[in-house]
């Protein structure tokens, strides 16, 4: 990838906000989960008992497995996202909880390819940092951005939302032309869709 001023500003911005998370993760990892239950009454208002492409957490992102396993006991169909080792976008398998998956790139896991592709309603994605304008900054992959293009370009609708805590937010994420908003953010003090 290029070094142009827009790459710097991410890199930076990104160091910056690894550091964040881990503060916000030591304090507030335990409370933060429980307290995500309290919109899954608002999930199902918006997104009804429906499709949720979920995420396993890695490294310091905000737990959000109780939170899947209520959706679970709500009737929601779970998925996850494959990554592909090239750059492209995701795809997304059924998933329920005890399946055996496979390690998948940047020690992601995955379900194996018998598991069935489907089209999430609700996407709910991991994050670094997001801002005011339901811009998010990842790992630097642009994975949920090519999705997030391809969805809104096709007939498959589905609503991505973010999901971290509160803590993460920024005044202004550094973004390039094809960065995507997000439709939603959910943080532990509630869901927010534009």
């Amino acid at each position: 990838m290029q070094d142009t001023p827009i790459v710097r500003e991410k890199r930076l911005a990104r160091e910056k906000a690894r550091l964040i998370r881990r503060k916000l993760h030591k304090k507030y990892c335990h409370t933060a989960s429980k307290q995500l239950l309290n919109f899954v009454p608002d999930i199902l208002e918006k997104f009804g008992r429906s499709i949720v492409a979920g995420f396993l957490p890695i490294q310091t992102e905000i737990n959000i497995i109780p939170l899947l396993h209520e959706l679970v006991t709500e009737q929601c169909q779970l998925c996850l996202p494959v990554t592909p080792m090239e750059p492209g976008c995701l795809l997304f398998r059924t998933f329920s909880f005890g399946q055996k998956l496979e390690l998948g790139p940047y020690n992601t896991k995955h379900p194996y390819e018998g598991s069935f592709q489907v089209f999430p309603d609700l996407v709910l994605m991991p994050l670094l940092t997001f801002d005011k304008n339901y811009y998010r900054l990842g790992y630097g992959g642009g994975f949920y951005d090519r999705t997030i293009s391809k969805f809104r370009t096709t007939e498959q609708k589905a609503c991505f939302v973010g999901v971290a805590y509160s803590g993460q937010a920024v005044d202004k994420v550094p973004i390039a032309s094809t960065d995507e908003p997000m439709d939603g953010m959910l943080t532990p003090s509630g869901l927010i869709l534009r």
